[in-house]
Formats: C-alpha cells, sequence, structure tokens
C-alpha cells in the first residue's frame, strides 16, 4: 500500500476518535478554562500581541496556542468544542508522525503500531481531546528532535544537513512560543545528551549550528521584540519570575513527592507503559537500524521524568512529553511481536495487570460512590464540607456512567488473565481495546465528574452574572467567573473607580498586574449591586462581614451582597 493512502486511513482514523464528542464535557478550570478564556478575550478585544485574563496582560504563557484557538473562534465561532480543535489537530499530525518516523526507519509496520498507541493510550487520547497547550507544545518539541535526529543521519545518507538544522530550529521556536523556556531547556539537554553518547560534537560545533540557532530566534523574536516595544522589560521579569516559583514549587497546590510522575506515567499510559517498561532502560544489541533513534527517544524520556521529578511544581501533564517515548517502545514491542522476533514477559504481564486494575477500580469507583443519590456512610469522615456540599445539589449520575468499567471488565482484563506465560498474545488488541474504553471515559464518564465539580459553580456565575457585572470570588480562584460570565472589556472600567486609583494604575505601573474586580469591589468601595462568591467552607473575617452578607447559603458556594 501506498505510503499517501496509509497517511489518508491514519487521518480518517485519527479524525474519528479524536473528534466525537468535543462538546459533551465542560472546560476543566484551571487550564482549559484559562486557554479558552484567554482566547475568548483576545478574540473578543482584537489585542492579539499578548495573552489576556480580565483583559489585562497575562504574563504566565506565550501566545502561539492561544493564537491557534483564536483562528478556530474565527471560524467556527465560540463553542466549547472548539477551544479543543488545535489538539485534535495536533493529534492528527502526531499519529502522522509516529508513521512517517516509522516509515523512515524502513519498519512500515513500526510506525503503524506507533500510530495506533499513540492515539489509543489512555492519557493521550483523553489529552488530543482536550483544550490545554501540552498536546501542541510536546508536538513541536518532537519535530525539532526528529529533524536533529536527521542531521545525525545525514552523513551515512549522503545528504546535506542544512534543511534540517533550519526546521529543527523553526520547530524548538515554536515550541517556545507556545510555553516558553522549558522546550529550550528540554531539546537542548537531549541533543547534548545524544551528542555526548554518540560522540558527534562536530554537529554542534559547525557553522551550520548558527542556521539553527538564527532559525530559533527568528521565529522567537518575532513576538518578543514586539511586546517589549509595547510593554517593555516587565513583561519579562514578571513571566520568568512566575517561573521560578514553578521551579521552586511555591504553588502549593501543585506540590506533590518525587515520585508523582513515575506513578502517574504508569497508570495513565496504559497499557503502552507496561510494554515499554524493559526497553526504557535497555542496552545492548537492538533492531538492526534503529539503535540511533532509540537513543533520541530514551534521551528525551529520562530527561523529561528526572527535570519534572526535581522541580517543586508537579502537575500531570508536565510529564506528558515522555508520552512519545512510552508509546514508541510499547509500539516497538508490539512491532517485534508482530515479527516473531519478541514476547511478552511475565514482568510485563504483571504490570500490565497491576495498573489495568487500578484503572478499572478508579472508573467504576467513582460512579458506583458518587454516583448514588446519598453518599455511603464509610466515605463521609473522609469527605470535606465543601465536597459533601458538591454532591448534595448534584443530580444522580445516568447508568451509562458504568459503560467504561464494562467494556474494560469484559475486554481487557480478560486478555491479560488469557495471555499467561505460555501464551504471546497480539498487544496490538489491548491497545484497540484501551482507545474504546477512553473513548467510553470520555463521553459516559467525565461529563457527570465534570458536573460534580463545576455545574454549581457555572450556574452561580451564569445567575449572577445577570444581575451584576461587579462580581468576584474571594477565599479561591476560578476563570469561570469570566469566561461562563461573558465579561466584556467595559465590566472592568466603571465611575466607581477613584481617580487616584486610576491614575495609580496607569502612571506607576506601565505592565499592569492583574488586580481583578475583586480589589475594586472590597477596597474602593463603588456604589451599586456588588457580589461575593465564596465556598461554603469559607470562614468570613470581621473585616468581610463588615462589608458583606450571605444572601444565598445552599450549596458548595455562597453569595454575598455588600451591606
Amino acid at each position: 500500500m501506498k505510503k499517501y493512502i496509509v497517511h489518508a486511513i491514519i487521518t480518517l482514523l485519527a479524525i474519528l476518535i479524536f473528534i466525537p464528542g468535543l462538546g459533551l464535557v465542560q472546560l476543566f478550570d484551571w487550564d482549559e478554562l484559562n486557554f479558552a478564556e484567554s482566547a475568548r478575550e483576545m478574540h473578543s478585544s482584537g489585542k492579539g500581541l499578548y495573552v489576556q485574563i480580565a483583559f489585562e496582560p497575562f504574563w504566565e504563557k506565550p501566545p502561539l496556542f492561544i493564537w491557534i484557538q483564536v483562528f478556530f473562534i474565527s471560524l467556527f465561532g465560540e463553542h466549547t468544542w472548539v477551544y479543543r480543535l488545535p489538539n485534535v489537530l495536533a493529534g492528527v499530525i502526531s499519529v502522522n508522525m509516529a508513521y512517517h518516523i516509522g516509515y523512515f526507519l524502513k519498519r512500515r509496520s513500526l510506525g503503524a503500531f506507533w500510530a495506533l498507541s499513540l492515539a489509543c493510550t489512555f492519557a493521550p487520547l483523553l489529552y488530543f481531546k482536550s483544550g490545554i497547550i501540552d498536546p501542541v507544545f510536546n508536538l513541536f518539541i518532537l519535530l525539532s528532535i526528529w529533524h536533529w535526529y536527521r542531521i545525525t543521519r545525514c552523513q551515512s545518507e549522503n545528504t546535506r544537513p542544512h534543511w534540517h538544522y533550519l526546521l529543527s530550529g523553526l520547530f524548538l521556536g515554536l515550541a517556545i512560543l507556545t510555553k516558553g523556556q522549558a522546550a529550550l531547556i528540554v531539546v537542548g539537554i537531549v541533543i547534548l545528551l545524544a551528542t555526548a553518547l554518540q560522540g558527534r560534537w562536530k554537529d554542534v560545533f559547525s557553522m551550520r549550528f548558527l542556521v539553527f540557532i538564527l532559525a530559533m530566534a527568528t521565529i522567537v523574536c518575532s513576538w518578543l521584540i514586539p511586546i517589549y516595544m509595547q510593554l517593555g522589560a516587565q513583561f519579562f521579569e514578571a513571566f520568568i519570575g512566575y517561573q521560578i516559583e514553578l521551579v521552586k514549587g511555591q504553588i502549593q497546590w501543585h506540590n506533590q513527592p518525587w515520585f508523582y510522575h513515575p506513578v502517574v506515567l504508569f497508570f495513565l499510559c496504559f497499557p503502552a507503559a507496561s510494554f515499554a517498561a524493559p526497553y526504557l532502560i535497555k542496552k545492548g544489541k537492538e533492531d538492526f537500524g534503529t539503535e540511533s533513534w532509540h537513543l533520541f527517544m530514551r534521551s528525551l524520556f529520562w530527561v523529561v521524568l528526572i527535570i519534572f521529578s526535581i522541580v517543586g511544581t508537579k502537575i500531570i501533564h508536565y510529564s506528558s512529553l515522555c508520552w512519545y517515548s512510552i508509546t514508541y517502545f510499547g509500539a516497538y514491542h508490539t512491532y517485534l511481536i508482530h515479527s516473531n522476533r519478541g514476547k511478552t514477559s511475565s514482568f510485563q504481564k504483571v504490570l500490565l495487570l497491576v495498573s489495568a486494575l487500578g484503572i478499572f477500580i478508579a472508573i467504576t469507583g467513582l460512579p458506583i460512590v458518587f454516583g448514588r443519590d446519598v453518599l455511603p456512610e464509610w466515605i463521609l469522615p473522609h469527605l470535606d464540607l465543601f465536597t459533601k456540599s458538591l454532591k448534595q445539589n448534584n443530580a444522580a449520575w445516568t447508568w451509562t456512567s458504568i459503560i467504561p468499567g464494562v467494556l474494560m471488565l469484559v475486554w481487557i482484563l480478560p486478555w491479560i488473565v488469557k495471555s499467561s506465560p505460555k501464551i504471546n498474545k497480539h498487544p496490538a488488541y489491548i491497545f484497540a481495546y484501551t482507545g474504546l474504553v477512553s473513548l467510553g471515559v470520555y463521553c459516559f464518564l467525565l461529563p457527570p465528574v465534570a458536573d460534580l465539580l463545576q455545574a454549581e459553580l457555572i450556574s452561580t456565575v451564569k445567575t449572577e452574572t445577570t444581575k451584576t457585572k461587579l462580581l468576584e470570588t474571594h477565599g479561591f480562584k476560578t476563570y469561570a467567573l469570566y469566561f461562563h460570565g461573558n465579561t466584556k472589556s467595559e465590566d472592568f472600567q466603571g465611575p466607581w473607580l477613584t481617580d487616584t486609583f486610576v491614575q495609580h494604575r496607569v502612571l506607576n505601573s506601565p505592565y499592569p498586574h492583574q488586580l481583578g474586580k475583586r480589589i475594586y469591589i472590597i477596597d474602593v468601595n463603588p456604589p451599586g449591586n456588588k457580589r461575593i462568591i465564596t465556598k461554603c467552607d469559607f470562614v468570613a473575617d470581621t473585616y468581610f462581614r463588615y462589608q458583606f452578607t450571605p444572601i444565598d447559603t445552599l450549596g458548595a458556594y455562597w453569595v454575598w451582597k455588600r451591606k
């Protein structure tokens, strides 16, 4: 079968996997809502140079991902599914890239299995249907590393490497423009590590390396120079300061133990992680012609895992770059079995069983526990007041929420049990089964979970913003206030701002911080109908109660009105 036909088939299957159900699940607070709100404000205000929140510059992220979201908004309008289209596109490109790499390695079946592994492994499938930055960011990094790998092959292929220096630098620049300097750190260390292990220092100490640097710098400076001219150096100070906070782990709710990422990767990258485990540390003879690419894949995995295990702030998607390496080696194991040159070891089968049981317990336990009209007595002592209140106002889940668990019980667990030490079952089947279970999780389990976590807050915001735009949350942070409140730039202006306060912001703070309306409401004492949303477990001090009185104390979120 010709290559372009295979790419067409892979593209069609990827679309059928990644697009259905995009609008079934509410955008999750924080990350999805953060980026969606930034795109909505950028599209509404027409200011595309920098990211905004509350119509003020937002220094935590560069703008490329938001630009892509705005592009799709301009095509299709403001819908939940539109904000997730950039990652659908990244998913389609990623699985095609997986096949392309296998084709270049002269192992077309390996490329096909990598596309299958990448599309159907649990976490990558769900993330390609999300609205967060990382899938696009990770794709640019993979493309940069791939073209650097091609540089190392040019001598044996008798080709010129200039084009690959250019493309590697361009994709690295795009990655930096997507999420910041973490791309430069990761790609730089991977290139240096692979170069040292291969002894190919001539690739770095070459005049052609300037092409790589200039290409990267051109992409980055195309944004940095205009934003410096408009906002000055304070943007960079704020951006770098925030990155330092992440490294130090000063954002308390993101702090996790050092083993957080290995555990997350083991369970969420089911089943690829169990198949890939031996190859991530394997040394010695490997399939001829793949050794060099394996070096880059291992380097990427260990560099990302070590870096983000060291930094204080740990979030699931920080280690998502490891998914490429994990799904690749999971596909490589499948390729060896397909070509009758390998078998699934007892160790791998034990890992499969443990990770499958972990996911099965999670996806069946959620609807069994929280899908009941009344929470079971044994769990009540372990829940705080806020969580209990969320459940009280949450409708009972439908029977469809147990479909993913049933599918796993019928398909995946029997496959693992039947795959005894004497039976070498083809791993492609479990990848396909996992893809179907993951789609079930997305379509049937995530919607009630999203409703449990967010429906009451969204309803409260929508109700209260129809009464007043002088609304803010207190004691917790959410982007639902701006997104679901459909705020406009004029909502952050008004006669209730004193002249002194406005002058202080404009004259003494050329780069305005995210002051938000709450400071105006509480400290400036504007006239009119002013309201605050808090969680039900919020303990108001004397100063707060002197100014506000509760007017809605039903449920997990309370509404307060200024006296």
